[in-house]
């Protein structure tokens, strides 16, 4: 009886121990960068980014990350739209740049004590408009317009470290911009076709 007392005891000591460790570290994260892709050349005088997000609602934590949303989309607007001149003029309107924590139920009873949970979900959504106007300056004028919006969520461990959670914030970054600048290309490509000049 006393033997299995003591191997329900060490057992027991076991798991506590397991359930106590902590995830390995993450690799760190890539940063945002456009530098492997070439510019889109316009047949425009000036290209201005207008960042008109507010947030609303929720527990918003974007300004934790390394690189905010917002600031990945100026990088991205310096990085690949190149304003050839002319009388035209492009607006990049960044409508929506968050990354709201939304809390996860914990498990309840014994289970919940010994388990490790998931504790808090990460949606990130970035919506920017690119605007491309001409004035008639005798052979016509000509506006357009492209839209996209881009969402990744995540979920974190409860015991996850400060190194970690700031990791998890660039990687939501990094995914919505690498998404966005494709559907960006895409749409610029085609909705501002006649200002588009390589």
């Amino acid at each position: 009886m006393l033997s299995r007392r003591l191997a329900l005891a060490a057992g027991m000591a076991t798991f506590l121990l397991a359930a106590c460790q902590s995830a390995p570290p993450r690799p760190a994260p890539r940063g945002v960068d456009f530098s492997n892709f070439g510019p889109i050349v316009l047949g425009a005088g000036t290209i201005d980014v207008v960042n008109a997000y507010r947030p609303l609602g929720g527990k918003h934590v974007e300004d934790r990350a390394a690189v905010p949303p917002a600031e990945a989309v100026r990088r991205w607007a310096t990085e690949r739209l190149q304003a050839a001149g002319g009388p035209g003029r492009v607006r990049v309107t960044i409508k929506d740049a968050s990354i709201v924590e939304v809390q996860l139920p914990k498990k309840q009873g014994l289970t919940g004590y010994f388990t490790n949970d998931q504790a808090q979900r990460y949606d990130g959504r970035i919506e920017v408009e690119v605007t491309g106007e001409v004035p008639d300056t005798g052979s016509g004028s000509f506006r357009g317009v492209t839209r996209s919006t881009v969402t990744h969520s995540t979920t974190v461990a409860e015991n996850i470290s400060l190194a970690d959670r700031e990791a998890t914030f660039a990687d939501i970054t990094r995914r919505m911009m690498e998404d966005l600048n494709a559907r960006l290309d895409a749409g610029i490509r085609k909705e501002l076709a006649p200002i588009v000049r390589r």
